[in-house]
């Protein structure tokens, strides 16, 4: 019997590519992070995954504090 959940992997792990809903997916989970600050890592560094990681590490979200009312 076939496992109902099944998830897709790129063929090629040293190159993050997000043509696809399914590659967003795949490296937003693996990378941890959203996909406003992949794609905007994919802009700076280019597409290679030990320099998104990188890029990623050394540019942490900004986490902006919620007004107290």
């Amino acid at each position: 019997m076939k496992d109902p959940i099944q998830r897709r992997v790129p063929h090629d792990l040293t190159q993050v590519i997000i043509n696809e809903h399914w590659q967003i997916t795949y490296w937003t989970l693996t990378l941890q992070t959203t996909q406003e600050r992949l794609t905007r890592a994919i802009r700076e560094v280019g597409s290679n995954t030990e320099l998104i990681r990188t890029w990623l590490r050394d540019h942490p979200p900004i986490i902006t504090p919620k007004p107290m009312i």
